[in-house]
């Protein structure tokens, strides 16, 4: 399979400006079953030091992107297994550490990071480690600090990136950690719709390459990621990747929380883009609707049956018979894409954000 579709390549973008981007991007089906792969390849110990730690509440630990995956992660094991999951950044553990594990078991620590050298989650986990938690890493980094430091590693080098902004790097390890958590859940059905991910995700990134461009040539000036439940953590993500690569202003909401004073802020330059899960449907895309009255730019991603949403709204339809947690990767490359090409039109390099380096390094910690 090639990394970069010819029917997808346009010279005039990608061999300039955010080429490692473009490339990152759509190379995401090699990255995908590379996730899938490890998840495979590690389950029995996955499984194991699951078992062996199941009583214990499960804590999600990152900085950056991995902490928005983090957020989706724990609201999806919740979901799965009905047991106590959170996500919180490393900083929040090493500066509030009472506030983010309450007094009791240690927590099994789920710790994610495309390097695996950020200086703050190492220190973090040390803390971690030190009040007796085991740690579980996932990781693009090969042998890195973080593959040392913890007792079980997922590593994902197939996702590795030249561009500072994560993508291929987000859907991976977003697609490892879900895969853990099937393991932990021993939820055959949501494993193999992970696998069937896979196999759909050239031909989706070949459906909604041109959309996503023609949507950003509209002239977009703010943008706002509806999202609730496990793709809240996403709509927060899309926002990251919309303000590194493109410098717009974008924000994260809950779906109906928008309603409450946000949509104040809706006009005719205004790009609103909703997770629609499975089960709210009808009433996620009815806020939609609602920005596209006000005058709005409205971008529907979800399962086939938001087509139903009428001419008004723009779709990006994800196949509805997966199951719910294989469904959550495909959030991603419509976000990707919107920030790509508002980055391109601002004629901004995305490969190289600025002020922003591939991961921070604070030698006080």
């Amino acid at each position: 399979m090639s990394n970069q579709p010819t029917t997808l390549f346009d010279p005039s973008t990608s061999m300039t400006l955010g080429a490692h981007t473009r490339h990152e991007i759509f190379s995401q089906p090699e990255s995908w079953q590379g996730a899938v792969n490890a998840v495979m390849a590690s389950r029995a110990l996955l499984s194991e030091g699951y078992h062996q730690n199941s009583e214990r509440p499960l804590l999600f630990v990152a900085c950056g992107s991995p902490y928005y995956l983090g957020l989706s992660a724990a609201s999806v094991y919740r979901a799965l297994t009905g047991k106590v999951a959170s996500a919180a950044p490393a900083s929040e553990v090493l500066f509030n550490y009472d506030s983010v594990v309450a007094h009791g078991t240690p927590p099994l620590v789920v710790a994610v990071s495309r390097s695996g050298e950020t200086s703050e989650l190492l220190a973090a986990c040390r803390k971690l480690r030190a009040a007796g938690s085991p740690i579980v890493a996932i990781t693009v980094g090969q042998q890195s600090s973080l593959h040392r430091l913890a007792d079980l590693t997922v590593t994902l080098p197939d996702a590795d990136e030249k561009s500072v902004a994560q993508t291929r790097s987000f859907s991976a390890m977003l697609i490892a950690a879900l895969g853990a958590i099937a393991v932990a859940g021993r939820d055959e059905a949501a494993l193999a719709g992970l696998q069937q991910a896979v196999r759909q995700a050239a031909d989706y990134l070949a459906r909604i390459d041109q959309p996503m461009r023609d949507l950003v040539a509209r002239g977009i000036r703010q943008v706002y990621f509806l999202g609730s439940g496990a793709r809240y953590g996403l709509a927060n993500e899309g926002a990251l990747k919309m303000k590194e690569m493109s410098l717009t202003t974008a924000e994260p909401f809950h779906f109906l929380e928008f309603r409450h004073g946000p949509q104040s802020m809706v006009d005719e330059q205004t790009l609103v883009v909703g997770l629609v899960s499975k089960h709210a449907t009808q009433q996620e895309l009815q806020v939609l609707r609602e920005m596209r009255a006000f005058g709005g730019h409205a971008l529907a991603i979800g399962p086939a049956r938001a087509a139903d949403a009428g001419h008004d709204l723009i779709h990006v339809d994800i196949d509805g018979s997966l199951p719910e947690i294989a469904t959550l990767p495909f959030y991603m490359p419509p976000m990707h894409l919107l920030a790509y090409y508002q980055a391109m039109r601002k004629g901004l390099d995305c490969d190289s954000p600025r002020n922003l380096k591939h991961f921070i390094n604070l030698p006080n910690l």
